[in-house]
C-alpha cells in the first residue's frame, strides 16, 4: 500500500494520511508516520495486512467506552490499542478564565464544544496520548493512528492539533479538516482521489457550501482557543505536560 492521502482499504472510514503537507520552515511531514481515521470495526482481513505492512504501531482510541466495547477495532497484530476517550467533559467552566477572540462572531452549533475538547482536562489527557504514542514510534516506518467513530470531530480535533505542532501553516490544516465532508460526499474511489487533488492544488475556501462554512466556525474555534492558551507550543507544555525537548524530538522524528 502506498502513500496516499486517502487510504485505500476496504473497510476504511476516512482513512487518511497526514504525510505531505508543507510546514511553515519549509519542510514536509513524513509519509507513513501519522494517520487519521474513523471507525476501525470494518476492516477486513486484507486491511488489516496492508496496515501491519504500513507499519502500524499504535492505535489511539478516542471513543467512548461504550463506542469501543461495541464496535471494537480490528488491528494488526503488532499494533498497541491505546483507550483515550475524548468525552465526557470534566469540567463545566472549562473555558472560564480564557481570553478568546473570534473574528468570526457566527458561531456553529457545535463551536463551544469544539473549545471544550481543547480546554477541559480530560480531553486532553487523549490528546496526550496520542502526542506521547508518536514520541514512542520511533523506528522510520513505525506509524501510529488516531480515530473515533466517523474521524470527523473528535478526530478532527486531535489532526489540528498534532499539524499545528508539527508547524504547519493553519490554512492547509483547515483544508485537511474540511475535506471530511467532501470524502464522505464522494461516494466513490475516483471521486475521492479527484476530491483530494483539488483540495490540495485550489482554495478550498471559494468552494464552502453551508454545512462547510459551519464547520469553518469550528475550526476558528479550536485555534482561538489554542492562541488563548499562548499557542501550540505553550499548550503542549503547560497543558499536556511535554517539554521543549519532547517538542523537538516530535518535529525532528515527523518532519523532514
Amino acid at each position: 500500500m502506498q502513500p496516499q492521502r486517502v487510504l485505500d482499504l476496504e473497510g476504511g472510514i476516512n482513512f487518511r494520511e497526514l504525510g505531505g503537507y508543507p510546514t511553515t520552515d519549509g519542510r514536509k511531514v513524513k509519509w507513513q508516520k501519522v494517520l487519521r481515521a474513523g471507525g476501525l470495526d470494518e476492516l477486513t482481513p486484507s486491511d488489516i495486512a496492508a496496515l501491519g505492512n504500513y507499519g502500524l504501531r499504535y492505535d489511539i482510541d478516542l471513543r467512548s467506552e461504550h463506542e469501543m466495547a461495541s464496535f471494537p477495532d480490528r488491528l494488526p497484530a503488532a499494533a498497541k490499542m491505546i483507550p483515550a476517550p475524548v468525552y465526557p467533559f470534566s469540567e463545566r467552566d472549562s473555558l472560564s478564565g480564557l481570553d478568546i477572540h473570534l473574528q468570526n462572531k457566527n458561531w456553529a452549533m457545535f463551536s463551544q464544544i469544539y473549545q471544550q475538547m481543547i480546554a477541559d482536562p480530560h480531553p486532553q489527557q487523549a490528546w496526550r496520548a496520542i502526542f506521547q504514542a508518536m514520541l514512542d514510534a520511533t523506528g522510520e516506518h513505525e506509524s501510529v493512528v488516531f480515530h473515533c467513530a466517523a474521524g470527523k470531530d473528535r478526530t478532527g480535533v486531535g489532526a489540528m492539533l498534532v499539524l499545528s505542532a508539527l508547524k504547519v501553516a493553519p490554512e492547509t490544516i483547515k483544508r485537511d479538516y474540511l475535506l471530511t465532508n467532501q470524502i464522505f460526499g464522494a461516494g466513490n474511489r475516483k471521486r475521492i482521489e479527484q476530491v483530494v487533488a483539488q483540495n490540495e492544488h485550489e482554495d478550498l475556501t471559494n468552494r464552502m457550501n453551508q454545512t462547510l462554512s459551519v464547520e469553518d466556525a469550528n475550526f476558528d474555534a479550536v485555534f482561538a482557543t489554542i492562541v488563548a492558551f499562548g499557542g501550540i507550543d505553550r499548550y503542549l507544555i503547560n497543558q499536556l505536560g511535554f517539554t521543549a525537548a519532547d517538542i523537538a524530538t516530535l518535529r525532528a522524528n515527523y518532519l523532514e
